[in-house]
């Protein structure tokens, strides 16, 4: 890729994350944008269809780069303990960017980490029990998670410890998993 249309891109990325750290989504104005990323409309709608196509790729790859740091993904029904615990890194890891971008849209996140999960486990979206638990798991902890009112050790050990409880209960009731 030319090096002016990176340089360009890069801009526009790092002005749109500057003003989300102040600003809902929906209050980003593509002129302020343009503004602050030193270009003009024209080439930011040479790049992007609007605000939200450009929010879309950053958080998409922002997913991805979550995912990607995931060193327990595999665990999730083998080793509950190790996936929650590698979960919470991976969102530890890239937590300044999260609070930013979805800042009064962390539904958001976490479907997009749900989708990522159930792409990852393909038998999950075969099941609907494999879905509820999964859904569970990630809305319930990051609920947990997000709060940050607790001891860190205390909360990943209690959350582990109940994913584990409710893999085995669904396990002993002969759920699929």
């Amino acid at each position: 890729m030319d090096l002016r249309i990176v340089k360009t891109r890069n801009s526009i990325r790092a002005a749109f994350i500057e003003l989300r750290k102040d600003n809902a989504l929906e209050k980003i104005r593509v002129n302020h944008l343009c503004e602050k990323a030193m270009i003009n409309k024209t080439t930011f709608y040479k790049h992007y269809q609007d605000v939200y196509a450009l929010a879309d790729e950053i958080e998409e790859e922002t997913i991805q780069s979550i995912m990607n740091s995931f060193e327990n993904i595999d665990d999730l029904f083998a080793d509950p303990e190790r996936f929650m615990k590698g979960l919470y890194a991976a969102f530890i890891s890239h937590k300044t960017l999260i609070f930013t971008l979805f800042s009064g849209r962390m539904n958001v996140l976490l479907d997009l980490v749900e989708r990522h999960l159930v792409v990852h486990y393909p038998a999950i979206g075969m099941a609907q029990d494999k879905a509820i638990l999964l859904s569970f798991l990630i809305n319930g902890a990051s609920h947990v998670l997000m709060e940050a009112k607790y001891e860190e050790k205390v909360m990943l050990n209690t959350l582990t410890h109940i994913a584990r409880q409710i893999i085995q209960t669904m396990e002993e009731r002969g759920a699929d998993l």
